[in-house]
């Protein structure tokens, strides 16, 4: 089966809890081992020889409660119990306390243990506030003057420290400084990242899915010429393969593999035209390499051939209508030259017998001409619909009075039906009108041997159930033979020796460009129907 590129493990993003509690448990166990170090170095004598020289006994038990200490706290944050900024002030509060004491052992802050105290600050600063962290330099300030004091007056020093301890908080303070500087830039930095990875993540998917859903087939290739990626289109035209992703080319598709071999010998020639499968769908594959070398992934395009042929001949027509329509303005002025002069010559009294005749032939095929004249003109002319909402009844009604004038029908021969009565209906009234026109007008040529039982229905109005609304011309003639229903919209069909073939394309290009769907319904009692349908909305309805 196909297979959908997943996201990069590259772009996979850990929420921000997990890094900052990676970086607490990098923390408790620097102290841990810290601890562990001060304890082994002091006990075992491989130490400096002043770590605790002023009082062993204190020393001693200070770094094996410290020791104690920081494996709890390495627990706890393992564990990830209670709050991180209180178990950062607690480890700092310890830290200040137990390194304060630490110097006071091993000679004050000469001793170099208070550097100690300042990598516990620059550790903390990096899961603190700025506030937070400040207060951390402080109380470890504080801790280092209270002992400088306390040896002082208990007389294990003669005199305070009081430039190198002022130095020492200094530089707490910057340390601090400096951590939260760097730590607020890398969450700013990781942040960024973190967007660019949802935004790139986001982009990916994006593509997969305009990329499988393009028409256009898109296979990758790798070096060895095995299927990477294809999206549903290439499946399809491959011939809906179980498994295609990590087989090579060859075995999917031994002719798209021959035309990727013809291509590499002639690489300039990019396109490539073959017949896919038994059933004769033609295929338009065009090779592109993915970077320089010959090695590269190669990127296959497939398109159906027979869409490619279909849409040029589209562009094709259409610049044939252009030209037809040109034509037919060009034979219009001459046309009505002669018509003009062959209306005047019946005129002459001379003109007698078969002459006469002639001229009578003459007349009905000028008309005729030029009806299909008018035709081809009316469809280059075709304006955009001007919809608007229309009372569907008074409309029929005129309508109706109009082609009874024009087609010299009697009152009695058309009928109107509403329902609801005062259904209103969104559309083009003129370009409708002139449907309605085309339907009649048929009607009447086709139905010419009923004379005036020929009887024509008008119905409209609304779905009550589904709010859909329509239109419908409905004669009591005969029927359209089943043969030819599938032809009658084409342009130039037509079953009358005097018929264009263009009145019944044109109803429907007026249909569809006003998005109504016209079809042709035989009625089951006998007789023709031509069925406009199309949606609207029913705010016409004032029961």
């Amino acid at each position: 089966m196909r297979r959908r590129r997943s996201v990069p493990d590259s772009l996979v993003v850990l929420p921000e809890h997990n890094g900052q509690k990676r970086q607490m448990e990098l923390y408790f166990f620097y102290r841990f081992v810290l601890a562990l170090g001060l304890l082994i170095s002091f006990f075992t004598g491989i130490g400096p020889s002043f770590l605790g020289a002023e009082n062993p006994d204190l020393h001693s038990l200070v770094v094996v409660v410290y020791l104690v200490l920081t494996l709890i706290s390495l627990l706890l944050s393992l564990a990830d119990i209670g709050s991180a900024r209180v178990e950062y002030l607690f480890a700092i509060i310890v830290d200040s306390l137990v390194i304060a004491t630490l110097m006071h052992t091993s000679g004050g802050a000469s001793s170099g243990l208070g550097i100690l105290l300042g990598i516990s600050i620059a550790f903390a600063s990096q899961g603190l506030s700025g506030a937070t962290s400040m207060l951390a330099a402080g109380i470890a300030t504080l801790a280092i003057f209270i002992e400088d004091g306390i040896a002082v007056s208990t007389g294990a020093r003669t005199s305070h420290g009081y430039f190198a301890t002022t130095l020492l908080g200094a530089s707490y303070f910057a340390l601090a400084f400096l951590s939260l500087e760097l730590a607020n830039r890398a969450r700013t930095s990781e942040s960024l990242v973190k967007q660019q990875g949802r935004d790139i993540t986001s982009l990916t998917e994006l593509n997969e899915q305009v990329i499988q859903r393009m028409q256009t087939g898109v296979v990758i290739l790798d070096s060895r010429r095995r299927i990477k990626m294809l999206n549903d289109a290439a499946w399809a035209f491959l011939g809906r393969p179980v498994s295609a992703i990590g087989h090579p080319l060859e075995e999917i598709h031994p002719q798209l593999a021959a035309a990727l071999d013809s291509w590499l010998l002639q690489p300039t020639n990019t396109q490539r035209h073959i017949h896919a499968q038994a059933e004769g769908n033609d295929l338009l594959v065009t090779f592109q390499q993915l970077g320089p070398s010959s090695r590269s992934n190669i990127l296959i395009f497939i398109d159906d051939a027979s869409q490619a042929a279909a849409q040029a001949q589209q562009l094709k027509l259409a610049s044939l209508g252009r030209l037809v329509a040109s034509i037919a303005h060009e034979i219009r002025n001459p046309l009505g030259a002669i018509g003009h002069a062959n209306q005047l010559l019946r005129e002459s009294p001379d003109l007698r017998g078969t002459d006469r005749r002639m001229t009578e032939i003459i007349d009905r095929n000028t008309a005729r001409l030029n009806e299909v004249i008018e035709n081809i003109l009316a469809l280059s002319r075709q304006r955009e619909p001007q919809p608007e909402r229309v009372a569907l009844k008074p409309w029929l009604e005129e309508t109706a009075r109009e082609m009874v004038e024009n087609l010299g029908l009697q009152p009695r021969q058309i009928h109107i039906r509403v329902t609801p009565p005062n259904a209103k209906l969104r559309f083009d009234p003129q370009q409708i009108r002139q449907v309605l026109e085309i339907l009649v007008e048929n009607a009447v040529k086709h139905q010419a041997r009923l004379g005036e039982d020929l009887v024509i229905t008008l119905a409209g109005g609304i779905d009550e159930l589904t709010g859909e609304g329509h239109l419908q011309v409905m004669d009591n003639g005969a029927r359209i033979p089943p043969e030819v229903i599938d032809k009658i919209f084409d342009p130039f069909f037509t079953t009358r020796n005097d018929g264009t073939g263009l009145g019944l394309y044109l109803a429907k290009e007026l249909c569809d460009a006003n998005n109504i769907r016209i079809r042709y319904l035989p009625i089951s009692t006998g007789g023709n129907s031509f069925r406009l349908r199309f949606r609207t909305n029913r705010t016409g309805s004032t029961r």
